[in-house]
């Protein structure tokens, strides 16, 4: 079963762009094809996108 991203927002198409707005409490997650960024929770991560093959681009505090 696929992962329904809508959840996760509006994306982001630029890596940059994500890492300036995200809050020094979230991360900066990706797709597998690197074409989307998404501004997350470590919890919104650990309850879907991590288990769908989502990375962390930018780590809370970066």
């Amino acid at each position: 079963m696929s992962f329904d991203n809508s959840v996760l927002g509006l994306p982001y198409f630029s890596l940059e762009a994500a890492a300036v707005d995200k809050s020094p409490s979230e991360m900066v997650i990706t797709d597998q094809n690197k074409e989307s960024y998404y501004i997350v929770s470590r919890e919104v991560y650990e309850d879907g996108p991590q288990q769908h093959g989502y990375l962390v681009v930018v780590e809370e505090g970066e």
